[in-house]
């Protein structure tokens, strides 16, 4: 694998998931020279095995010099440590303690969400992480920090509101009060019903109010599905959009990019 520098203004973000690699580049001042590569994987090889065959199949991956080299690891496996208690040295015992089946050679990554007040650990392979440390200077991160930090920027306001974000089968929310996180979770569910029990659920723990706080969602088709049944509870839903994210003549080439891909992209 060819290493790159990072001298132009070209951005590639890489997705990681068990169902799939996305490759997304994108140069923030030339919003038309977005490009985008799926890889479905192979269940039967390991995922650094994956990797090298989903970076020799995409078009664009190597072929030209990147600014930065950003990765977002689809995990649910992750969890959150209040600012005050965020010491790394315990980071990886922390982790394991919510973990335990976590493999001993995982490396253990945190993202830091200082506006937030909130640390993010998750792991990753470390074969994984060595073949991605082989395309440059790369910043990884969990799918719930993006999603953090787009929708604090989005409502940086006190109201209390919560995201989520629905795809391929999994539903991944967070609930805020104005720049407090609250509650960071994931499931798997593919029947509406109980990903909106489950959901409600958690808008009734946390004290929102059906009639004042807000509900955004964004993902796949699972979001047309629910909403008609959340707003029989839930008077505040806005579904985050891409047609009013993006120029319009990016939307045919966003459709298919997951939503966390799509939030990192909008942070450039």
């Amino acid at each position: 694998m060819d290493r790159v520098s990072h001298n132009t203004h070209t951005t590639l973000s890489i997705r990681i998931s068990t169902d799939g690699f996305c490759f997304c580049s994108y140069t923030a001042n030339s919003p038309d020279t977005l490009r985008y590569h799926h890889y479905q994987t192979d269940c039967n090889i390991p995922l650094a095995a994956n990797f090298d065959a989903a970076w020799s199949k995409c078009p664009f991956a190597g072929q030209e010099r990147y600014k930065e080299v950003k990765v977002i690891l689809a995990t649910d496996s992750y969890t959150v440590l209040p600012a005050e208690y965020d010491n790394a040295e315990e980071h990886g015992t922390l982790y394991r303690s919510c973990f335990p089946d976590t493999p001993k050679e995982n490396r253990i990554i945190a993202n830091s969400l200082t506006a937030q007040g909130a640390t993010i650990l998750f792991s990753i392979d470390e074969v994984l992480y060595n073949r991605l440390r082989q395309i440059g200077d790369i910043s990884i991160y969990a799918s719930a920090s993006i999603l953090l930090g787009f929708i604090a920027r989005k409502q940086p306001d006190e109201r209390s509101y919560m995201l989520a974000f629905f795809h391929k089968g999994k539903t991944h929310m967070l609930a805020m009060n104005g720049s407090t996180l609250l509650l960071a979770n994931s499931f798997a569910s593919e029947h509406t019903h109980d990903q909106a029990f489950y959901l409600l659920s958690i808008w009734k723990e946390q004290q929102l109010s059906q009639q004042e706080d807000t509900l955004y969602l964004c993902g796949d088709k699972s979001v047309e599905e629910i909403t008609p049944l959340l707003r029989q509870f839930i008077c505040n839903i806005e579904r985050l959009n891409p047609n009013e994210l993006f120029r319009s003549n990016l939307l045919n080439r966003i459709n298919e990019i997951p939503f966390d891909l799509q939030a990192l992209l909008l942070c450039e």
